[in-house]
């Protein structure tokens, strides 16, 4: 029997957020560099990085990404994402990886449409490397982890929306 190929149609819907965010955000735990996110239900991820060059990562720069999404829930009261796993960490220094290790995490993000804040996102997690670094800012979350976050510059933490 002879199959021929047919066309496919595929019909692209509507890309708007739903209870999930996106977006570049900075504060003290990222020392003020410029980061990105993305919190969904198929992928949590975070990077931090400072200047780079081809073949290079510059001075910093760090990866997290989300291996196995365990829980994941979206309080329509709280306008509150919470996102439970286990991700990777790439953290490189002066071109050098310090560390790549798969760890427990929980992400954080809130919505703070109508409040007069921006939206903000916070991972939480502890490594061998960053547990030792003076440059670990204490999670809000989990005692005895640490804290990368910050409100958005750009982007959108939406819940229940």
């Amino acid at each position: 029997m002879l199959f021929t190929a047919l066309p496919l149609l595929l019909v692209a819907g509507s890309n708007d957020l739903s209870d999930e965010g996106v977006g570049t955000y900075t504060d003290a735990s990222v020392a003020n560099q410029i980061s990105n996110f993305t919190i969904n239900r198929q992928m949590v991820s975070c990077g931090v990085g400072t200047v780079g060059a081809t073949g290079f990562t510059g001075p910093f720069a760090m990866l997290m990404y989300a291996k196995d999404i365990q829980s994941y829930s979206a309080d329509h009261n709280t306008k509150t994402i919470r996102v439970s796993g286990r991700m990777r960490s790439i953290t490189v220094v002066g071109g050098v990886t310090v560390e790549d290790v798969v760890h427990d995490f929980l992400a954080v993000a809130v919505d703070n449409t109508g409040t007069g804040k921006p939206d903000r996102f916070d991972v939480h997690f502890t490594t061998p490397f960053w547990k030792a670094s003076p440059m670990c800012t204490p999670s809000t979350e989990v005692q005895g982890w640490c804290r990368f976050g910050g409100e958005l510059l750009l982007g959108d933490v939406v819940v229940g929306r």
